[in-house]
């Protein structure tokens, strides 16, 4: 039974500062998932630790427990990015709790408590603290195969945090291409067009130099996404914190970057991990994930956009994969899912909510 909201003097709300409460916080997602779902665990964010994690260097955080008679039933944390242009926004991120609109109205008050102690007047999330980590709560398309690094959680808790006072501030699609569709030849033609003078180069990703493709990472990204919603400064520590990450995990011959005239132009990342068990997608085989595709402005309507595509795609199918999933592209972004609807055997499988609050209000 769900609980309401008069029931919140029963929750208490702490926060994380000791070793053992952050265990609490990163083990509590099994009571939710069990083994069927693994949850992200809050990165160490002392700068003097071994485990610093340099793509949050921006970052000020602050993890809560949630708690009903000394048992943990939920978990938030508050954050303020420095690298958003929006100097009164901060985020929510790693929510997870029981089926209970008072742990969760207590969790998101104390989130927004923090933030606005901190001069910030909205919260928005789930963000896992920056945008190029988890973010959105899934609100359909609950079945079948999630890639690491997607939201998953329980359809209740879209109706927990509306019950919380928040509201919907975008909505993000996730689609799927089944890769035995022949391309359209339009498409084909402009791919073809923008390689044949060789003067564009699709390579490979470099991950035996981090630092090097961590500045093109950071360069193409600020470069091309700062319109986009969600938009956050990459420096290119940031850029090579994430291909550290990726590296040993993802295989590198399907992350692709563009260079034209000898100058990196677009990136274009699709996910295949490297010890990828046969699991299906929509159209059955092995599924990856293509999770970027940028290109600089002044090398647009050139063809780069079709060249990465299709030969992403080339490759995706060399490896072995059907069907390649597209996400996260905003409702709002309208180019790309134009794009991507023009495709052959695309359908639009997932949505993903973020919520907004003002928390000068709370």
């Amino acid at each position: 039974m769900v609980k309401k909201p008069g029931d919140f003097m029963a929750v208490e709300v702490t926060e994380v500062l000791t070793q053992r409460t952050m265990q609490f916080f990163n083990n509590f997602p099994r009571n939710i998932y069990g083994n069927y779902y693994r949850a992200p665990s809050f990165p160490v964010l002392e700068r003097s630790s071994p485990h610093f994690d340099r793509l949050f260097s921006r970052v000020e955080a602050q993890p809560f427990l949630a708690l009903r008679k000394g048992q943990v039933v939920g978990r938030i944390a508050a954050c303020v990015n420095h690298s958003v242009p929006d100097a009164g926004s901060g985020y929510f991120g790693y929510f997870e709790t029981v089926n209970d609109t008072a742990v969760a109205g207590a969790l998101i008050k104390a989130a927004a408590r923090w933030l606005a102690d901190r001069g910030r007047s909205r919260m928005t999330g789930p963000v896992d603290l920056t945008p190029h980590e988890r973010l959105g709560l899934l609100a359909s398309g609950f079945s079948g195969y999630h890639h690491p690094g997607m939201p998953y959680n329980p359809p209740y808790y879209s109706s927990l945090l509306a019950r919380s006072g928040l509201e919907t501030d975008v909505t993000l699609f996730g689609y799927h291409y089944d890769l035995r569709q022949p391309p359209p030849e339009r498409l084909v033609r402009v791919a073809a067009r923008a390689v044949r003078n060789g003067r564009l180069v699709l390579r490979p990703v470099n991950f035996n130099d981090p630092d090097g493709e961590g500045e093109i990472f950071s360069r193409i990204h600020n470069g091309s996404m700062h319109e986009i919603w969600g938009y956050a400064a990459l420096s290119p520590e940031e850029g090579s914190a994430i291909w550290q990450k990726l590296r040993g995990h993802y295989d590198p011959s399907l992350i692709l970057v563009a260079e034209l005239d000898g100058m990196p132009a677009a990136l274009c990342l699709v996910f295949c991990p490297v010890q990828q068990k046969f699991f299906s997608g929509p159209a059955g085989g092995l599924n990856a994930r293509l999770a970027v595709l940028s290109v600089l402005p002044r090398y647009r309507l050139k063809g780069l956009e079709a060249a990465l595509i299709i030969e992403s795609a080339r490759r995706a199918r060399a490896r072995g994969v059907a069907t390649l999933e597209l996400s996260l592209v905003a409702e709002n972004n309208t180019m790309m899912n134009r794009i991507i609807l023009s495709l052959p055997g695309v359908t639009r499988s997932r949505a993903y909510n973020v919520y907004k609050q003002a928390v000068d209000s709370v």
